[in-house]
């Protein structure tokens, strides 16, 4: 009978200590994290975009002596431009029709 009662002489204080201090960690745990620096907003930077006047010229034949490439279209999703080889004493064909993809 006294064996127990140093046991629990030693333990009580010790279970009295060891859960608060338990909760008390669990609970501030938490709170101890550090906090991330989110720096000053930037203001919003301008993009220019340069888009090619409907004037500017482009080159639609290129002539070597064994022929020429000419190129068709207008450069536009609905008439993309391409290129026809034309073999040199042959007079410019009808432009081929543009091959038909399937709509999404």
């Amino acid at each position: 009978m006294n064996h127990e009662v140093v046991e629990r002489s030693v333990y009580r204080p010790l279970a009295n200590l060891v859960i608060p201090l338990t909760v008390a960690v669990m609970a501030l745990g938490g709170c101890a994290e550090p906090t991330a620096v989110v720096p000053a907003a930037s203001p919003p930077s301008t993009t220019t975009v340069i888009v090619p006047s409907p004037s500017t010229t482009v080159q639609r034949v290129y002539t070597y002596p064994e022929g020429r490439y000419q190129l068709y279209g207008n450069g536009t999703v609905g008439s993309p431009y391409y290129w026809v080889w034309i073999p040199a004493g042959v007079t410019a064909p009808v432009p081929p029709p543009l091959p038909h993809t399937p709509a999404p």
